[in-house]
């Protein structure tokens, strides 16, 4: 294990490097992470065994930092504020500082319960749990994808004057969700494979993919909407209630432990299912449940990893990380419980003095600028870590995730790159769909 002064150099280096990229649209701290190993090489820059405190700080700052993008760089006009997120609509009534706060109350609730979590139960209950319960994963994942479809339904089913019309106003949605759902599953089971990605790419060949379903698509979403920027205030204040924020404590943690123990089930996913488990109500609640939930989703996962009894693989960072070095002693997963306390006592810090700045500056550097630097580098990001065939894939995942916008359908369906092929493998089907689309 490295000395202690080591451990506490590179995780500071990690949540001010996460810090300083977290707050740009469209970029995700797994997607840099790769960039980093990929251009420079993890020995040629740090010692092995730093590289998990390393990751760890950059991600907690992720999960603190990316509120900033998450609230005030994805908002579209204000003729649509009540379509949008929460975070959008505080961002449009000019209270995007006030809807930060409320992240970061649950931001900081979401540490202190996997910290406590991490002292006192993870070690003993989460092995026997999930050694009891991991045999059913598939199951599992296939009623939470049932039930994503089916929680949209019915959106519009009142609206139409025949019978049939209704039907059809019922459905609609669902079916383009279903539809992006299959062909994100057809992308992401060609990419997974196939020989479409080189096969030195073969810890970021998912990459293009998802930065077009996620961050490009986002991007130009902010290039064509051309938002306005609104003046904002930037007082300390936050109406919510310490009922509202301890139910969305639970229900931000339940849904972020689903998704940090169990594979391929994103923080998404859990919170979805979390929110109907424990009836989420109201904006306050949503941002602060979102809150808890990334930071156990994205911190959790990855802690796992330096769990010694358990040792899960969760998440992007924790294959690439595990790739190089896995901890392997109870010390060195009590030093990451350490670094992620002083990591989120840095990360709010570095949150809030963003907020407070962009606050008071919101109309200085126009969005739609930005996005076009942005979209720039998430190309290069894609070609330098899968070639040529990488870009052409971002190029089709961003149309499918433009699609799911034009569709007005969920976003997360875009996983569906991830857990149809994913299914198909579990359920041994994979040389049948292979044929299918006429490949084997």
């Amino acid at each position: 294990m490295l000395p202690l002064s080591n451990i506490l150099l590179w995780s500071l280096a990690g949540v001010l490097f996460g810090s300083l990229i977290s707050w740009i649209p469209g970029f995700h701290i797994f997607n840099i992470m790769a960039l980093l190993v990929a251009v420079f090489g993890v020995g040629e820059l740090m010692p092995l065994q730093a590289f998990p405190f390393f990751a760890i700080g950059a991600i907690v700052a992720y999960a603190y930092v990316s509120a900033i993008s998450s609230v005030y760089f994805s908002v579209a006009d204000e003729s649509a504020v009540f379509l949008l997120f929460p975070t959008q609509r505080y961002l449009l009534l000019g209270r995007g500082h006030e809807a930060v706060l409320l992240y970061l109350i649950g931001a900081v609730s979401g540490t202190l319960i996997l910290v406590l979590s991490a002292l006192l139960i993870f070690p003993k209950v989460l092995p026997p749990i999930y050694q009891a319960t991991s045999p059913y994963i598939t199951y599992f994942l296939t009623a939470i994808v049932l039930f994503m479809f089916m929680s949209e339904w019915p959106k519009e089913g009142d609206r139409g004057k025949t019978p049939l019309q209704r039907l059809w106003m019922a459905w609609k949605q669902i079916l383009a969700g279903m539809f992006v759902f299959f062909i994100s599953g057809v992308l992401g089971f060609l990419v997974m494979n196939t020989n479409l990605l080189p096969t030195t790419s073969a810890y970021t060949r998912l990459t293009p993919m998802f930065i077009g379903f996620f961050g490009m698509s986002w991007v130009l979403l902010n290039i064509l909407s051309n938002p306005p920027m609104l003046e904002q205030v930037p007082d300390d204040r936050v109406e919510s209630s310490p009922y509202n924020i301890a139910k969305a404590s639970f229900g931000g943690a339940l849904g972020g432990t689903i998704a940090a123990v169990y594979p391929i089930i994103t923080g998404g996913m859990g919170a979805l299912v979390a929110g109907h488990m424990t009836s989420q109500r109201g904006d306050d609640a949503f941002i602060i449940s979102q809150g808890v939930n990334r930071v156990i989703y994205y911190v959790g996962a990855f802690t796992l990893l330096f769990l010694p009894n358990l040792r899960l693989t969760r998440g992007a960072a924790a294959w690439l990380v595990s790739s190089m070095y896995t901890p392997k002693s109870y010390s060195e997963y009590l030093a990451a419980v350490g670094v992620i306390l002083l990591s989120a006592g840095i990360s709010f810090l570095f949150t809030y003095y963003i907020s407070k700045f962009l606050a008071r500056s919101f109309n200085v550097v126009h969005i739609r600028k930005l996005s076009y630097v942005v979209a720039l580098v998430l190309i290069i990001i894609s070609y330098v870590l899968t070639g040529p065939m990488g870009v052409a894939v971002l190029f089709v995942s961003t149309a499918i995730g433009m699609l799911a916008a034009a569709f007005n359908t969920r976003r997360s369906y875009c996983l569906g790159g991830l857990i149809l092929p994913v299914l198909i493998s579990m359920t041994g089907h994979t040389g049948a769909f292979m044929h299918l689309l006429g490949l084997g």
